[in-house]
């Protein structure tokens, strides 16, 4: 359901764009979101950090281990297995609070 007091928009991107494979990566790391909750959590996580603002209560389900690896430990080291309805749970409660 649309809210009157919010902003929409449309955006696109070539289909083998690397952009979107990015997004599209992020989406399946952050449990399934839409490409349109992930661009919008993107955008407010970067207003905060450019505002100096703490985001640390937003971070994927997976563990800061693989989150922080490189890319050659990220090859070898595998993800934890969760849960989808976990992992989409875990996203909804990031996106409350990136809506506070």
């Amino acid at each position: 359901m649309r809210n009157d007091d919010d902003v929409y928009w449309n955006t696109s991107l070539p289909r083998q764009h690397e952009a979107l494979q990015a997004l599209d990566t992020f989406c399946k790391e952050w449990g399934g979101l839409s490409r349109a909750e992930a661009t919008r959590r993107i955008l407010i996580e970067w207003d905060r950090l450019r505002r100096g603002k703490d985001v640390s209560a937003w971070a994927p389900a997976a563990s800061a281990q693989w989150v922080l690896a490189t890319p050659q430990e990220q090859q070898r080291t595998p993800r934890p297995a969760q849960k989808t309805v976990m992992v989409n749970q875990v996203a909804r409660a990031a996106s409350q609070v990136l809506d506070e």
